[in-house]
């Protein structure tokens, strides 16, 4: 379980990784689209892997995954007002992440990762929680609010189970102000989510 701590901890600490890739974002230069607009106007795009299928909100683009994921994409046309989330090149993105229950239950790993959580960011706060069927499959949403570089970030983590032990973590990140803009558009892409292990 401490590998697994590790990459959630990755995940979480995601958020240092918009510094990681600020040159990468930084070349992404779009314009501003309305959102809702978005989904109207394009057609869906999704990221195809020979373990799983996600919708990309459009307009969303795919980059290199880091260290513990297998997948991320950010909002290329996001327009970030926050100042000093501009200053480390912020951008609203997921990731996708694999797991495995070991010999855990379900509500000890959900334990566990809120665990792992708090330790690696102490300032998390768990606001929400929820059950939900993604696919036909029992799957559990919690929502964290914390402070990282004096940034307030709003999270979503959902772990979907797979087959046998494994489980599926999918990490949604944005500025804590934005949420209600993302809400809707996160739990829309996270019940996009299509096992294929």
């Amino acid at each position: 379980m401490k590998n697994k701590i590790v990459i959630i901890g990755l995940i979480i600490l995601g958020f240092v990784l918009a510094t990681m890739i600020i040159v990468f974002l930084n070349k992404e230069k779009s314009p501003s689209i309305d959102i809702a607009q978005q989904n109207i106007e394009q057609p869906q795009a999704q990221i195809i892997t020979g373990d799983f299928s996600i919708n990309l909100p459009v307009g969303w683009k795919e980059i290199s995954p880091v260290t513990g994921t297998l997948a991320m994409a950010f909002n290329a046309n996001e327009v970030v007002k926050d100042l000093k989330a501009q200053d480390i090149g912020f951008k609203s993105y997921f990731a996708v992440s694999p797991d495995t229950l070991q010999e855990k239950n379900m509500d000890d790993y959900f334990q566990a990762l809120k665990n792992a959580l708090s330790q690696n960011v102490p300032n998390v706060v768990f606001t929400e929680e929820q059950d939900k069927i993604i696919n036909g499959k029992s799957a559990h949403a919690i929502e964290a609010e914390l402070t990282q570089q004096e940034i307030d970030f709003k999270v979503l983590m959902v772990v979907i189970p797979g087959q046998e032990k494994n489980l599926w973590i999918l990490s949604f990140n944005t500025l804590e102000d934005n949420w209600d803009e993302y809400e809707e558009i996160f739990y829309s892409v996270a019940d996009s989510f299509v096992s294929k292990k």
